[in-house]
């Protein structure tokens, strides 16, 4: 089966989850006989072809679109990933399906969908509303405006958790059984522990202090401020703890002030965005990894955390909720509060026993439930539905025959 994804990012351009979730599920589509095609964005002009495992990826030029502001940029975006796509169905005529993931390429996918008369499928990683916590603006209703179309137009719509499968069918008040839940999954093999990884531990931190590890968007909703007003009641009870923040967002400056502000700025260490490499690094050196999200529709870096063993800490919220079992996989807390993941920090950090147990049980819920080759299998029993559907209809392709059900 040949399937047409549409992505604004895509490996090596990562800014979320969603670049590593494109890359999993169309590698795995790969390794199960199907012929998955992409069409993203490239930056500092890496546009072309290229061939990644099998996986055939077109990116065009995305650095020369002028802009104001985030939304107006991904509208012009949409044009040049249309034009892109609208050549790889000429080269490629018998595409089974698209599959868009997220707002960003809602409206490529919509035009093309009525273009070549064939059925679209979309993955919803998160809504505007939940990242905002409301909807306020007409740059925040633009993009929810654009979400909700993207599932009319969708003959299936598929969300991360059972969440985010409530709050797509809410917000949008769309059909139940028009939503799939497949969750994310995580690649064991790029988290396998380094050579001697316990040397460059000295990069980030002394010998005798223990590593609590956060990796995200500084943003509102992934809650790095909230661990900021966690770190004094924790070193107060565990002072030889060091902190180390990966990533960047709006909110770096503000975490920074605060830290400097509670005096714990020599405790707290912010690396910006980290490689692969250093990233699977961290994830082992750490102790402790948390997750202090307000808002997650299900949370890619506890996966990859449980798959270094490293004991994680998630906020009792969205998706995030669906994937640890309190005490015997990893530790929730209240979200958007200190005081309580202060706690559980510093229980981790201070009850070798727990995180032993939680170490043990942890590759069992990643091989059963967050194998990308399953979720790849479950996502391939969706799009055959939809295409039996579809051939049972008189909405068809003017010039082509209706793609094949893949078995």
């Amino acid at each position: 089966m040949k399937i047409l994804h549409l992505s604004w990012e895509y490996p090596p351009y990562k800014v979320g989850g969603l670049a590593t979730h494109v890359e999993e599920l169309t590698r795995a589509q790969v390794k199960q006989g199907h012929e998955p095609i992409v069409a993203t964005c490239a930056f500092e002009g890496k546009e072309g072809y290229e061939n990644v495992e099998g996986v055939h990826v077109f990116r065009f030029d995305a650095d020369r679109i002028p802009a104001e502001d985030f939304p107006s940029w991904a509208l012009q975006m949409n044009s040049l990933m249309q034009n892109q796509a609208s050549q790889v169905m000429s080269e490629f005529r018998d595409i089974s399906l698209i599959h868009t993931h997220d707002w960003l390429s809602a409206t490529s996918a919509i035009a093309l969908k009525h273009i070549y008369r064939i059925p679209l499928v979309s993955t919803i990683h998160s809504l505007e509303v939940g990242r905002r916590g409301g909807i306020y603006d007409d740059r925040q209703k633009l993009i929810n405006d654009l979400e909700g179309r993207m599932v009319f137009e969708s003959w299936r719509v598929l969300a991360c958790s059972e969440y985010m499968k409530r709050s797509v069918s809410s917000q949008f008040s769309v059909p139940w059984d028009k939503i799939e839940v497949i969750p994310n999954g995580v690649n064991t093999e790029r988290f396998k522990a380094p050579e001697n990884y316990l040397q460059e531990k000295s990069r980030y931190a002394l010998t005798h202090e223990k590593i609590v590890f956060f990796v995200g968007r500084h943003v509102w909703e992934k809650g790095v401020d909230v661990l900021i007003g966690a770190v004094p009641e924790v070193l107060r009870k565990c002072p030889d703890a060091k902190f180390v923040i990966s990533g960047k967002g709006y909110m770096t400056d503000k975490c920074k002030k605060l830290a400097w502000d509670f005096g714990v700025a020599n405790k707290v260490l912010f690396t910006e965005y980290v490689d692969d490499k250093t990233l699977n690094l961290l994830y082992h050196i750490a102790d402790v990894v948390v997750c202090p999200s307000r808002y997650e529709p299900f949370g890619i870096v506890p996966l990859e955390a449980m798959a270094c063993n490293t004991p994680v800490i998630i906020s009792d919220t969205g998706g995030l909720n669906e994937i640890i079992e309190h005490e015997r996989d990893g530790l929730k807390v209240a979200a958007n509060n200190s005081e309580s993941l202060a706690y559980s920090i510093t229980r981790i950090l201070k009850d070798p026993q727990l995180v032993e147990f939680m170490r043990k049980n942890m590759p069992e819920k990643i091989k059963n439930v967050y194998d990308w080759n399953k979720i790849s299998e479950k996502t391939t029993a969706v799009y055959n539905q939809v295409i039996s559907e579809y051939q049972k209809n008189n909405w068809k392709p003017r010039d082509s025959s209706a793609p094949a059900i893949n078995t």
